[in-house]
């Protein structure tokens, strides 16, 4: 499959603007409870504002992936677990994504999502609470990817011994969730492929460039948290 060569940060872009009808974030820090009820079961007509493709394949095309999500409890609401991709892989090398990846023969989104955490980072899958799923996501590399959300106190995360499985991630880090869902931080950049006009959200937090996939799961999890929280 043939795929757009770029720099993602040198693509022009505008400053989003949401042009749904659905209120905005709510003025407060987020609750666990916030993102179950919003993981629960989104109603008919959010779902249309929801991201939920970029590819051109077909849905028997499609490799089925999970990702996790992991928020952190911390001091400002949540923090979301980040990786940088290790510079020598095929795909989206040197770039920021969820830990994930393909899921095995027999295996539940969540179950693949938590052994990729553990297999990728060392993270303790009995350490983390799944709180739900977001809807599928797919990407333009052929995967139908479900994002599974969960959660981790913040003594649990400092007592992890993290492993970092160096054939595929280079390094970990954090990012406050309220900065990744901040309007005002959010950019939207425009490209054409294959004569289509194809777009994707980016948010810049120091000098880490979060985009593509991973920023159109988080402006899904925007979405269900304000319709469900309003």
């Amino acid at each position: 499959m043939r795929l757009p060569v770029f720099n993602p940060r040198e693509i022009p872009s505008d400053s989003f603007h949401d042009n749904s009808d659905l209120p905005a974030l709510f003025n407060r820090q987020i609750t666990r409870e916030d993102l179950m009820r919003a993981l629960a079961h989104p109603t008919q007509g959010v779902v249309e504002h929801l991201l939920r493709r970029d590819t051109f394949l077909t849905e028997t095309e499609l490799r089925p992936a999970a990702v996790l999500i992991l928020l952190l409890e911390s001091e400002h609401g949540f923090d979301v677990v980040m990786t940088v991709r290790a510079a020598h892989l095929r795909h989206h090398a040197g770039q920021v994504s969820f830990v994930g990846g393909q899921v095995e023969f027999g295996e539940t989104m969540e179950r693949a999502a938590l052994r990729e955490a553990y297999e990728e980072i060392g993270v303790q899958p009995d350490d983390i609470e799944v709180l739900g799923e977001l809807p599928v996501y797919h990407t333009i590399t052929g995967f139908a990817v479900t994002p599974v959300v969960a959660w981790m106190s913040e003594q649990a995360w400092h007592e992890q011994s993290l492993d970092i499985a160096v054939d595929e991630v280079d390094h970990v880090f954090t990012v406050p969730l309220s900065h990744l869902l901040d309007v005002a931080n959010t950019r939207v950049h425009y490209y054409t492929w294959e004569e289509r006009t194809r777009q994707y959200y980016s948010v810049t937090f120091g000098d880490y460039f979060i985009w593509g996939a991973s920023m159109a799961m988080l402006r899904n999890l925007d979405v269900l948290l304000r319709d469900a929280n309003a």
